[in-house]
């Protein structure tokens, strides 16, 4: 349990990084968010919200510069990142997997690491202005090392916290919990894109997610 947390708030600090870093151009750049996904998650099924309906794939933009150096320097990702983005799919009438994309060029091209974070049974609340308050639990995360660069430091990630894994480059690695966690979101939806607020294991989250996703 130890391991799953540290790693999950090692995911969250990404994300709030991400979100500082894509407020000021001056340190971070970013490329057009209709990007072809690297995600090889097979989407399914929908969730509505309201009158709007989340299918498919959906994207971030692709994120690189000044926040990435920040990110590695800290030993929060693969010391070959260069880029990163985030991808929302829907796999399920009420589940989705919620991942970060690491890459080893500035264009989000050529992957290196991979983390999936994984979401079922969904509930959709009433809407409070365009936000709608939802539920789902937490089933753990698929990781999945692209470059020998990326398989050592995750190892040493895991290393750190007390526990040997043997990762291989290209194998999506599975962590689950003994038992789901009931987790607490907020999302943003439209036609076309969709917002994902920062979730919390105790209660709805206040304010709204700030990173666009943008369906494929």
């Amino acid at each position: 349990m130890k391991n799953i947390i540290s790693f999950i708030v090692l995911i969250c600090s990404v994300a709030v990084i991400l979100t500082s870093c894509s407020k000021d151009k001056d340190e971070e750049s970013t490329t057009d968010a209709t990007t072809t996904s690297k995600t090889t998650t097979t989407p399914s099924g929908s969730i509505t919200m309201g009158s709007y309906t989340a299918s498919g794939v959906y994207i971030s933009s692709c994120f690189s510069g000044s926040g990435v150096s920040t990110l590695v320097s800290a030993g929060s990702l693969p010391s070959d990142a260069q880029s990163f983005g985030f991808a929302f799919v829907v796999t399920g009438d009420d589940s989705f997997t919620e991942e970060t994309h690491v890459f080893t060029d500035t264009g989000c091209t050529t992957s290196t690491y991979i983390s999936k974070l994984l979401r079922d049974n969904v509930t959709v609340g009433t809407a409070s202005g365009a936000n709608y308050p939802v539920t789902y639990n937490d089933q753990g995360f698929k990781l999945t090392v692209n470059t020998t660069t990326a398989e050592t430091w995750l190892e040493t990630l895991y290393a750190n916290l007390g526990r040997t894994l043997d990762f291989t480059v290209g194998r999506e690695m599975g962590v689950y919990p003994v038992s789901p966690t009931l987790t607490y979101g907020l999302w943003t939806p439209s036609a076309t894109t969709i917002y994902l607020a920062t979730e919390s294991t105790s209660s709805t989250p206040s304010t709204a997610g700030a990173i666009v996703y943008t369906k494929e």
